[in-house]
């Protein structure tokens, strides 16, 4: 299997970089390191926002730990208790307050606090991170001394803001805050240079998952990027996590990554020059014969197999009938 590495040098091993969608998104960042304001950064669930984060937090202070990174999710915690997790408490301040504790915006000073999912913070919070990122200070809960803060604010969405902006859910003032340099990283369906890159690293980062090295067939590759990855790099690792446990063989195939049949077709396969209607039939085999394995496995099973293979009972019916008249199914 082809060594891929990335056009950026980083530190961050999942940081692959290789389309210049990408390389374009970590030239921004390492401009937007060196000055230190709000960040906003934008992208569907799973394309690295994180990564990204730490990637401008290390080309601020040179490691993770050479300054606090902390990083919070705002979708993952419960409204009442969001404002005393980033604010912090003092002992008594509500029922349960059996002690003081610092907040995140605290326990981030001198470094980077990055506010993931912000666009799902409560109108009412918002209001408060607002003075906090204008005043540099903060309060706890049930205290009236004021803590000077020195962090840099990270915020991270998968949510139109703007749109979120117009429909009155996330307040106006605070984006502007938030928005002086954003972000967007592009999904891996728009940057396919990334996919092989990327699978050749989670490879490397789970070798441990196989006793043997694992080689990629050609067709494989090609199902791989042509797959649209609504779960971009988060599913792609998951896929192959899932195939390197799965593969029984010395090579990687469709069915151990789990990806849909219906990317096992000639437009997946190798073109070669003056051989079109052979591939197309060599595709078509490929999977006539992927759909009776799978039938197999579930022992015949059709409706567990049209889940398996992605597609609908009555699609799977047409396909078998279509076998059955080939004299390939029974």
């Amino acid at each position: 299997m082809s060594t891929y590495s990335s056009g950026i040098n980083t530190a961050d091993a999942d940081l692959i970089s290789c389309a210049a969608k990408s390389n374009e998104t970590l030239r921004l960042a390492e401009k937007i390191a060196k000055v230190s304001v709000p960040v906003l950064i934008y992208g569907e669930s799973g394309t690295g926002k994180e990564c990204v984060a730490r990637y401008i937090h290390r080309q601020q202070f040179g490691t993770l730990t050479a300054a606090p990174y902390i990083g919070v999710n705002c979708a993952a915690i419960p409204d009442s208790l969001l404002e005393a997790t980033l604010f912090g408490y003092e002992k008594g301040a509500f029922t349960g307050a059996v002690q003081a504790m610092p907040g995140k915006f605290e326990q981030a000073n001198g470094g980077t606090l990055l506010l993931d999912e912000i666009g799902d913070m409560p109108l009412s919070l918002q209001v408060k991170l607002l003075r906090v990122l204008q005043e540099q200070e903060v309060e706890r809960l049930g205290s009236t001394r004021r803590i000077k803060l020195n962090v840099r604010v990270i915020a991270a969405t998968h949510q139109d803001i703007p749109l979120a902006v117009k429909e009155g859910r996330f307040r106006q003032d605070l984006y502007y805050r938030l928005a002086v340099l954003p972000i967007t990283i592009a999904p891996l369906r728009e940057r396919p240079e990334d996919i092989l890159p990327l699978v050749n690293h989670f490879m490397q980062k789970y070798r441990a998952f196989s006793t043997t090295p694992l080689s990629i067939p050609a067709y494989v590759n090609h199902a791989l990027v042509s797959y649209e990855w609504p779960g971009n790099v988060r599913e792609l690792e998951n896929k192959v996590q899932r195939g390197m446990i799965l593969c029984q063989g010395d090579g990687l195939t469709i069915e151990d990554l789990g990806l849909p049949a219906t990317h096992i077709s000639f437009n997946t396969l190798p073109r070669l020059p003056d051989a079109t209607s052979g591939i197309r039939q060599m595709g078509k085999q490929v999977e006539q014969q992927y759909v009776l394995d799978v039938l197999k496995q579930f022992n015949g099973n059709k409706t567990l197999t049209a889940e398996k293979l992605g597609i609908t009972p009555r699609a799977l019916r047409y396909r078998l009938s279509s076998m059955r008249q080939a004299g390939l199914y029974r």
